[in-house]
């Protein structure tokens, strides 16, 4: 969408600016981030918050990155609640806002796709929708605007977003907590044990989330089939 690529060109072309004209240094530094949230705890979280769940909402790709600098920014678990809470109310406005503004426009432009979302919202209902949190073949952002096309309610993917992006975020978060506390760029400062640990996690994840997903899907199918 023009409107997205415009918004997100600008955010590039603003930090590169910023960067070659020096002006504004101390807005680059991850530890003027941090220092700012040891003076304000509860403003720099709120603002975070805000810029967040903006940025998921226009459907911009960021929310990984996102979620790495809150870890590196608010430490492991604040940033990773900060990181859960905000994805997953701009994911909820970017569905909601599909739903009733933009749905003729994803449905053109997404025909293909939708066939495939609509059939497994049929099937498996939300656990469709965990199974592509916890694996995200399609993009954040996408999945979003996918599924206000669908009959899938509010609340339901607002829950099945919550929880599925529960161990992504726990990851990204546990990376960039990690990448927080180096203090000067060598090998013994990168190559930590608990930074080697985050790294691993992330490769790995993809066959452990496969196998929760399964397992997960599995039991709720079976509970489905026998209710009366």
């Amino acid at each position: 969408m023009p409107l997205k690529k415009l918004l997100l060109a600008g955010l590039i072309a603003s930090v590169i600016a910023l960067y070659f004209t020096g002006i504004g240094d101390q807005y680059l530094s991850i530890r003027f981030y941090q220092d700012l949230y040891a003076q304000s705890p509860a403003g720099t979280v709120t603002v975070f918050f805000i810029i967040f769940t903006l940025g998921t909402a226009f459907s911009l790709p960021v929310t990984g990155v996102l979620s790495v600098a809150s870890g590196v920014i608010f430490g492991h678990m604040t940033g990773f609640l900060v990181a859960l809470l905000s994805s997953t109310l701009g994911g909820t406005v970017a569905m909601f806002t599909t739903r009733y503004i933009f749905q003729d426009l994803i449905r053109k432009r997404f025909a293909v796709q939708l066939e495939v979302i609509n059939t497994g919202v049929e099937k498996e209902g939300p656990f469709y929708l965990f199974g592509l949190r916890m694996i995200p073949v399609i993009p954040f952002w996408t999945l979003n605007l996918l599924l206000g096309v669908t009959s899938m309610r509010v609340w339901v993917f607002m829950l099945a977003t919550l929880l599925g992006m529960i161990p992504v975020m726990l990851i990204l978060t546990f990376a960039g907590s990690q990448l927080g506390d180096i203090e000067s760029f060598s090998l013994e400062t990168i190559f930590t044990p608990r930074l080697i640990l985050a790294l691993i996690l992330m490769a790995s994840f993809p066959l452990l989330a496969r196998g929760i997903v399964k397992l997960t899907r599995r039991y709720a199918l079976e509970d489905r089939d026998q209710a009366p």
